[in-house]
């Protein structure tokens, strides 16, 4: 018996069939494609996991920022520990006394520590300062107010506290617990907190929400954290973190 093979296979179905056309493969090729349907379930999938991933890629990027804010609070925290070493454990104050006393604003007084140069106003490496590490990453602003404030407690004098004063960090009972730095509300162009003012209904000028729900805070000690203010300050409950003679 004749081997017939699969090239003669081929002419015989082409002889046997001569209205096939001309450009079709002598062998069967099976030629898969997408249908209307399955693009569509494609994109359907697709639109939903974008819409499960973009929260997250959003929640990283503002985490990011608070995580950065935290990091300058930090290194301001750290240029204080460093001025108060340098200076017999005295914290630099802010304007609302640094002129009486013959001292630059806390801002001023960090720059050497931070820059390793002494910084005025009007030079670009202050604006570059006070714009970057002085600034936080979600405060957008470009002007004369300030992102992060020092608290004023440690620079009263008695006549202001009604008795004792915390000039050095060694004079505070519980630095890790006393709050020295925290962000500032916009509009105000002071670098410091009046917190002395809140138990008699002033009005806090701390930025709450500046990182969701909470804030970034530093402390005498150094360490920073992210808090709600009210475990900060709390008059109702008893809790004040920024007067030294009561921060627990």
């Amino acid at each position: 018996m004749p081997i017939i093979t699969p090239q003669a296979e081929g002419l015989i179905e082409v002889a046997q069939n001569p209205n096939r056309p001309r450009n079709m493969s002598i062998t069967k090729r099976n030629h898969a494609g997408f249908t209307l349907i399955e693009l569509l379930v494609v994109l359907l999938i697709t639109g939903i996991l974008a819409g499960l991933l973009l929260p997250a890629i959003v929640n990283a990027g503002v985490k990011a920022k608070q995580v950065q804010c935290l990091n300058q609070l930090r290194q301001i925290g750290l240029a204080t520990g460093m001025y108060a070493d340098d200076n017999s454990g005295v914290i630099p104050r802010s304007t609302h006394s640094a002129t009486a006393y013959g001292q630059l604003p806390w801002a001023y007084a960090l720059a050497p520590y931070i820059t390793g140069s002494v910084l005025v106003p009007g030079d670009i490496r202050w604006t570059n300062l006070f714009n970057g590490l002085y600034r936080c990453p979600v405060d957008r602003r470009r002007n004369n107010n300030w992102s992060y404030g020092k608290n004023v407690y440690p620079e009263l004098s008695a006549a202001e506290t009604g008795g004792p004063t915390w000039p050095t960090v060694h004079s505070i009972p519980n630095p890790a617990g006393t709050v020295l730095f925290a962000e500032k509300l916009g509009g105000s162009m002071a670098d410091h907190f009046m917190a002395h003012f809140w138990p008699d209904g002033g009005e806090p000028e701390v930025d709450r929400s500046r990182h969701g729900p909470n804030s970034n805070y530093g402390f005498c000690d150094g360490h920073v954290a992210n808090y709600k203010f009210e475990l900060t300050y709390d008059a109702g409950h008893g809790i004040n973190r920024w007067n030294p003679d009561t921060a627990r």
